[in-house]
């Protein structure tokens, strides 16, 4: 009797998702075969009833609503959470009554206060939204609208196709490069607010979810999504939301307007990957982020050798629903061979993973893609990933840099040999020209070649503005290079420190601050935005806040040696020798027991006032090609007054001639 109704609202829990209760049997899975199906209830039963309403319902806004209302009183665990969306055959979107802070995972209370929650959940606002999403669906069973064919006629058969009308699917958001006339308006940079301009063909990729009930798989749903992202930026007249931005929304139940509105995009698409063994299953769904409506969506049942079509198919099932070009093969950079070796695709996206993860992760990236590339010797985006890995270790002064140039050079060649067009290999070779090589000319030439492959590729963009500023001498260029990026991936934190560098290179210190300020709300696990935040600081004379600011966050990014170096300087700049003396010897103390790299230790002899030793220390890194000699064009290099000695240095003028620097 209690099935016989319009709207089911189960109370889900973690104690709800027992296959072998009443309640689950029962209930939920016997009133959802009913909606789907009007099928008996058990052997013998009469029709469910009202069939002909189903279950999934058309509103009025255009959007679909199922006439299950799930109420999530509890977090689920993964395996819970997969076997709810199994059932559903889609995503799970409850309203949540959960109370969470930190070793606290409960229902909410009408008591409980929406500050002291981490979710921020306010129960008078949750028990808002269960009225209005009632409201909405009885007004649509009254008034009802023609169900778009879209969105159920494209999935392919299944075993229990009625079942899968709503496919499980990854959210993709674009984002349009603005016109350089209008582009940069500061208020709109640095504020919250939502107020995005968005362009028809836009569209961002949500990370794909693991349906695989195995978290050691999420490397490969995290892969397959990147790699359909990249297939999406290739298509031309459509701007596409980098990785960052889109992957900052992974593992949370999202509102797609809402994405849409901080993405700046027309269109999510979102999906979700189960892989057996060799098997994969693929379902994706096309979004309208303004009123939810389903363009497009498909179920894929292949081998894992098949991904790359998939992919393509994709790509241009996306395009014809957009009414944009999709590139041939020939001219997007990307080879779009299927997989020669299972095994060794898996050990590039695990490569993906970890290098993405940054940090310590990324020497496991590192082995990842070797594994690769020993198993599968022609795999083109292998070798693009071990020189782009070995390129970032050495920037980030992990590992030596000769060495590290040596072997991204040689695998971004490789790549390049294998796929002509790997932007990716070109990027790396602009980096190492750059940031380590100090080839200038070189340097612009293969960031050059990079955007012309994939001139919606944020990092590449990013990239090339370092270049502008620190050698071309080209800080107003430069800013709009990373406003360009900033549009493309705008929760990417890398173009908001480009942008508060060419600022601060101009003199608009407040403004280079607020850009510094946004990185540091995307990312406050990054060592670069407290180190560029406190160079400001230094500049304006404020020398104290520098040492608050970097000895404050160094219990969340460790004590790197960036973020010591740093400190030494505030410390210096601040007239505090004992402090930065200790600062330093802490620094010599961490090279006697790991790699640290002679740049940085230069940067640290240099703040105590040991001149010898500096000129010693920079001496060995620019045999060594240390990452860090390019920002010495800079004005701001010049700025800060325990550096004068330095500079009046005749050995100063002797590494300033070895640089070589363009005349600008």
């Amino acid at each position: 009797g209690k099935l016989k109704c319009l709207i089911f609202i189960p109370i889900i829990s973690q104690t709800y998702c027992d296959t072998k209760s009443f309640a689950w049997q029962h209930e939920f899975v016997a009133f959802n075969r009913m909606a789907i199906e009007g099928a008996p209830l058990s052997p013998g039963e009469g029709k469910g009833v009202r069939p002909e309403l189903g279950r999934d319902i058309k509103l009025s806004n255009g959007n679909v609503a199922s006439r299950i209302l799930p109420i999530k009183i509890h977090g689920l665990d993964s395996e819970d959470k997969a076997l709810l969306e199994n059932e559903l055959g889609g995503v799970l979107r409850a309203i949540d009554f959960i109370y969470k802070e930190s070793g606290v995972n409960r229902p909410l209370k009408s008591s409980d206060n929406k500050n002291d929650n981490q979710n921020k959940t306010d129960y008078r606002n949750q028990v808002n939204k269960v009225a209005n999403a009632i409201k909405e669906i009885i007004t649509a069973l009254k008034n009802p609208i023609a169900q778009s064919p879209r969105a159920i006629t494209n999935v392919q058969s299944s075993t229990n196709p009625s079942r899968n009308k709503k496919s499980l699917v990854a959210v993709i958001s674009l984002i349009l490069l603005l016109s350089i006339g209008g582009y940069f308006l500061y208020p709109k940079l640095f504020s919250s607010s939502k107020e995005v301009d968005v362009l028809d063909k836009s569209i961002a990729v949500l990370p794909f979810e693991n349906m695989s009930g195995d978290p050691e798989q999420e490397y490969f749903s995290d892969g397959i999504t990147e790699e359909i992202l990249n297939s999406l930026a290739q298509i031309e007249g459509l701007k596409v939301t980098g990785r960052t931005s889109s992957f900052q929304f992974k593992g949370k139940e999202v509102d797609l307007k809402e994405v849409g509105e901080k993405l700046g995009v027309a269109t999510i698409l979102e999906g979700s990957i189960r892989k057996q063994n060799d098997q994969l299953r693929i379902t994706v769904q096309l979004v309208s982020a303004k009123d939810g409506y389903h363009l497009w969506s498909q179920r894929f049942d292949r081998k894992v050798t098949d991904v790359f079509a998939i992919q393509d198919e994709i790509a241009q099932a996306v395009s014809s629903k957009l009414k944009v070009t999709f590139l041939s093969e020939s001219t997007d950079g990307r080879p779009k061979a299927n997989v020669q070796n299972q095994e060794a695709y898996e050990f590039y996206l695990k490569g993906r993973f970890f290098l993405n993860m940054r940090g310590t992760g990324m020497l496991k990236g590192l082995e990842f893609f070797k594994q690769a590339v020993a198993l599968d010797s022609t795999f083109a985006l292998a070798y693009e990933g071990l020189a782009s890995c070995y390129a970032v270790l050495s920037f980030y002064q992990m590992i030596p840099s000769l060495a590290a140039i040596r072997e991204s050079k040689k695998w971004a060649m490789k790549a390049i040999e294998l796929e002509p067009n790997s932007s990716g290999a070109y990027a790396a070779l602009g980096f190492v020209a750059h940031w380590l090589e100090r080839d200038w000319d070189r340097a612009e030439q293969m960031f050059q070649k990079s955007l012309a492959i994939s001139p919606n590729n944020a990092p590449f963009r990013a990239n090339y503005a370092s270049y502008l500023l620190n050698i071309s001498g080209e800080p107003i260029e430069s800013e709009k290079q990373s406003m360009i990026a900033v549009q493309l991936d705008p929760l990417f934190l890398v173009p908001y420190i480009n942008v508060g560098n060419a600022l601060v290179e101009q003199g608009k210190y407040d403004l280079a601050k607020q850009s510094y300020q946004k990185a540091l709300e995307l990312n406050d696990n990054s060592t670069l935005p407290f180190t560029s935040l406190s160079q400001l600081l230094l500049i304006v004379k404020k020398p104290g806040e520098a040492i608050e600011l970097l000895k404050t966050n160094m219990g969340v990014t460790g004590r790197s040696q960036l973020m010591l170096a740093a400190l030494c300087e505030a410390y210096a700049e601040a007239g505090k020798t004992e402090p930065a003396l200790k600062v330093y010897k802490e620094i010599q103390e961490m090279a006697r027991t790991g790699y640290v790299a002679p740049f940085t230790l230069g940067r640290a002899a240099l703040a105590v006032g040991k001149l010898d030793q500096a000129f010693k220390y920079y001496d060995q890194a620019l045999e060594e090609k240390n990452n860090g000699f390019a920002t010495w064009n800079l004005s701001i290099f010049k700025k800060l007054k325990f550096k004068a000695a330095f500079m009046n240095d005749q050995r100063y003028k002797y590494i300033m001639e070895r640089l070589a620097f363009p005349e600008n």
